[in-house]
């Protein structure tokens, strides 16, 4: 009979999209291919069947069958914080001789400091802090928008539509930078008075792009904004960093990284490091040790 050939599994799951990622048992890569949502909360199902798809797509392309390999998995999905559905997607989860997977920040803050203790704040539409310290692990934030994501692209634009309605109807001072966003958003073709109604999380963060580009003409307006926003940046590092985790060193991810690392609290910048990898990076680290056990 011949020998089956292990293979690790590689899986970044996530709200829009799935990768899935294949390498030797001695870390040659083979494949990556992109599928449909991952996020295991909203639809455990339908995750599962996403990924399911992928994998087996590429592994047929790769001419493997289930009679000739183990499958060692590791994955970071959107939505393993909420036990019910880590609980529903473990009984989906077949063909694997052992399967990992974590939250999509676990194993970001994984691949960030290559499988080492560190910290992590990914800023984007939300925020989420995560912070690994040996067998522990800590998370901040991320409990969505509008309750929480302070600092994120959609709290921003939270505020500055706020702000504009109050100016617009004079229950705060008028300034022209108040009328600026207001005559762009006009220029979308809608009533800026009500843009905001039934918006979407990513609707708020597409004015930051505006934001950044008013800051950068030196309004001081708009760079009151950011500094706002990397405000509770700083505020939300200095709370992760404490007790066991007050020495690790963190990285900052997200499309809007590089915008707030300038503006934050000297303290803060001064813990900061460049990230060393990624999500499956950190997924990879997690299939390694499943192999391993």
């Amino acid at each position: 009979m011949k020998e089956k050939q292990d293979l690790l599994i590689c899986i970044d799951g996530g709200a829009t999209k799935s990768i899935v990622q294949v390498f030797t048992s001695d870390g040659k890569f083979l494949a990556e291919k992109k599928g449909g949502p991952a996020n295991i909360a909203s639809n455990t199902q339908e995750s599962w069947f996403s990924i399911k798809r992928t994998l087996d797509y590429t592994l047929k392309i790769l001419g493997f069958s289930p009679d000739n390999v183990r499958l060692f998995g590791g994955a970071g999905l959107a939505g393993a914080e909420v036990p019910s559905a880590c609980e529903n997607f473990k009984k989906l989860c077949t063909g694997f001789e052992k399967f990992n997977f974590e939250t999509d920040a676990h194993t970001s803050c994984l691949g960030a400091h290559k499988g080492k203790n560190g910290a992590v704040i990914a800023i984007g539409t939300g925020t989420v802090a995560y912070a690994i310290f040996n067998d522990k692990h800590k998370k901040l934030s991320g409990w969505g928008f509008p309750q929480d994501d302070q600092g994120g692209g959609a709290w921003i634009g939270l505020q500055l539509i706020s702000d504009m309605l109050q100016r617009i109807e004079s229950r705060k001072l008028k300034n022209s930078f108040s009328q600026k966003l207001y005559e762009y958003l006009k220029r979308q073709g809608e009533d800026p008075m009500l843009w905001a109604v039934k918006a979407e999380p990513k609707k708020f963060g597409s004015l930051v792009p505006w934001l950044i580009e008013q800051a950068k003409t030196g309004c001081p307006d708009a760079n009151l904004f950011l500094d706002k926003a990397a405000k509770k940046i700083s505020y939300l590092a200095l709370a992760l960093l404490q007790d066991e985790y007050a020495d690790l060193p963190l990285c900052l991810l997200g499309g809007l990284a590089n915008i707030f690392l300038p503006r934050l609290s000297p303290i803060v910048r001064e813990r900061i490091i460049p990230a060393q990898g990624q999500s499956l990076d950190g997924a990879y680290y997690l299939a390694f040790k499943a192999y391993q056990e």
